[in-house]
């Protein structure tokens, strides 16, 4: 009986050690900082580009005398809705508020920080709640993981002063109320791109159209978007139709069981598939900001180990095609490439 009781209680210290170590971890040390700061990039470029592809249209679309008139926007608004283009009828006040959209969404993709990711997700609330019948589909999910980019570290990479402030964080890695936010806000990004991806991918498999593989038909003959002709005649094709609908069924469902599973190359391989299939929408449809905004919430779902060893692999593969070329190239440009090399090494030194 000792020994019985003895075993359980083992168990349950291990157990204890387990947990303390996970929530030790998550405590001490920010996690897919290179995820966020791609999101970062992508949502800043995004509103960037949203405002200036219809820049000369602007007042038109959201201007105070748009044909959206500022009482119907009003109307349209959710419960917690706001948004600054509606505090006043001035023309004056559109010019700034818009130019405001375009500058801190630029500062925001180049220097990131919580700052300017509040300022950000102010703004694009703004210019998303002034005109809701021109937004792609993004907006939504964009419009809530702005207000978890404020609680992360977005500037960690890929900004100015993202090396130092890495090595600050490594020589500080303790217990700390800031890492757990930017963690939390993390995990919450990648949970609700997971989510919305099972939703989307377990609405089409209930329908239809998607269980009978002519998904991908209806949807390159639909007139509202910009469809490629090329994208179009290939979608006719009976079994490449079916493949491409059953194929996005596939990956949408999967993506919450790869960001679970411990083997980064499903994660990879799953991720690399969802964002191709953005940069075909992106290609085949018009949905240009739709497409990038789903891809920088994609990134987030790749742990910052992965990015690691996808850089050390492009850079073997680089290495490689650098030793083969060299060894296709005669011996007498290498050794002229050689000493050129040597000489603007010594001339830098």
């Amino acid at each position: 009986m000792t020994g019985a009781t003895a075993l359980p209680g083992r168990a349950g210290r291990a157990g204890a050690e387990r947990l303390d170590a996970v929530v030790l971890r998550f405590a001490t040390r920010k996690h897919r900082l290179i995820g966020t700061s791609l999101l970062r990039i992508v949502i800043g470029f995004a509103t960037v580009l949203y405002c200036l592809s219809d820049y000369a249209k602007r007042r038109f679309l959201w201007g105070p005398d748009s044909y959206n008139s500022i009482s119907t926007a009003k109307a349209a608004l959710p419960r917690w809705g706001f948004s600054l283009f509606l505090w006043g009828h001035s023309t004056v006040w559109f010019e700034i508020v818009f130019h405001a959209v375009i500058l801190v969404s630029a500062a925001f993709m180049i220097f990131g920080g919580r700052v300017l990711a509040l300022a950000q997700a102010v703004l694009m609330w703004s210019l998303h709640n002034r005109n809701q019948d021109v937004l792609e589909g993004g907006d939504n999910l964009a419009q809530i993981l702005i207000l978890f980019m404020v609680l992360t570290v977005s500037d960690a990479y890929f900004a100015p002063g993202a090396k130092r402030r890495r090595a600050a964080m490594r020589e500080s890695e303790r217990p700390a109320t800031s890492t757990v936010l930017h963690n939390l806000a993390a995990f919450l990004i990648v949970f609700q791109t997971a989510v919305l991806y099972f939703a989307a991918g377990y609405w089409k498999i209930t329908g239809k159209v998607w269980q009978d593989g002519v998904a991908m038909y209806y949807i390159s003959h639909i007139t509202g978007f910009q469809m490629s002709t090329t994208y179009t005649h290939l979608m006719s094709n009976a079994f490449l139709g079916t493949a491409v609908s059953y194929f996005t069924i596939a990956v949408e469902l999967a993506l919450p069981f790869a960001i679970l599973s411990a083997r980064p190359l499903i994660r990879k391989a799953n991720t690399l598939a969802l964002e191709g299939m953005h940069l075909g929408i992106m290609a085949c449809m018009g949905l240009v900001c739709f497409g990038l905004l789903m891809i920088g919430a994609d990134c987030t779902c790749l742990r910052d180990d992965d990015y690691r060893s996808i850089e050390r692999h492009l850079g073997s593969v680089k290495d490689r095609v650098m030793t083969r070329s060299r060894a296709l190239l005669p011996t007498r440009v290498v050794t002229s490439v050689a000493s050129a090399t040597g000489k603007d090494g010594a001339a830098d030194a």
